[in-house]
């Protein structure tokens, strides 16, 4: 049964990202060949201002309760935030966690590069800056260097969201993952899929080398009160989560090692 509060959801969001888009982001988009630096400053604030109307129907209109346990984030401070994906929608409980805890606006996720051809939705996403992928390495290893390089030239602090796994759980992708795991002598994982680690380890050390700073790595948990996999069209048939639990670890250049 369709639920009307995920209709309702889909469609404010679709409108707003659509509408959004075209009178609130389109009309500074010549700043962007005039001043890059300023026209990033504006646009993370009005992206990163929207973002409250997801995280409000979330919390009040579904009644979601987001759990953080574990340690904090260091306001704007340059970092790489590794996450699991659980379901498509995860990346918007971590926006419950950010808006109380670190900044919105510094906030951009790595993506799949067919996402940004979605009318409204990837409008606004390639407004925001979000790095899309093709999961190719030999594709996508000159698109991290632009775009890292890009907010190093316009000295705008940096906190990219990334999926290891690189898609979502689900039946298919568990089953691939095992695969995976048995044809390399690998272990079994149950609530995770085996992750990709080249173009994390890359994002990484290129963070490090181009802001010559320190750059801390965050690994979220995110865990549902269903263990089983979640299809696509779990927030219009059920209404959404009820509540969402996430453990937080800050990790230093040296734990990494260890890890």
């Amino acid at each position: 049964m369709v639920s009307w509060r995920g209709i309702y959801f889909i469609l404010t969001l679709f409108w707003g990202c659509f509408f959004g888009s075209i009178f609130m982001l389109g009309p500074f988009l010549p700043l962007m060949f005039i001043s890059p630096s300023w026209y990033r400053w504006i646009n993370n604030r009005i992206v990163a201002t929207w973002l409250t109307l997801p995280v409000a129907l979330l919390e009040t209109m579904f009644g979601v309760k987001v759990i953080v346990t574990g340690d904090a984030f260091v306001p704007g401070e340059r970092s790489v935030i590794i996450m699991n994906h659980r379901t498509r929608t995860d990346w918007m409980f971590l926006w419950s966690c950010l808006i109380r805890y670190s900044y919105l606006k510094l906030e951009k996720i790595c993506l799949k590069a067919s996402l940004k051809s979605v009318p409204g939705f990837g409008w606004a996403m390639q407004a925001a800056a979000y790095i899309f992928i093709h999961r190719k390495w030999k594709d996508d290893r000159s698109h991290f260097e632009d775009m890292i390089d890009y907010f190093c030239d316009i000295h705008e602090p940096l906190q990219l969201l990334i999926f290891p796994e690189g898609t979502d759980l689900t039946e298919s992708t568990m089953a691939r993952s095992n695969d995976f795991a048995e044809k390399n002598g690998l272990q079994k994982y149950e609530y995770v899929l085996h992750p990709r680690t080249t173009g994390f380890t890359f994002v990484v050390d290129r963070l490090r080398e181009v802001f010559l700073l320190r750059v801390s790595a965050s690994e979220i948990v995110l865990m549902r009160p269903s263990l089983q996999p979640c299809a696509s069209l779990y927030l219009l048939t059920s209404g959404g989560e009820k509540s969402c639990s996430g453990a937080m670890y800050y990790l230093t250049p040296a734990s990494w090692c260890e890890r």
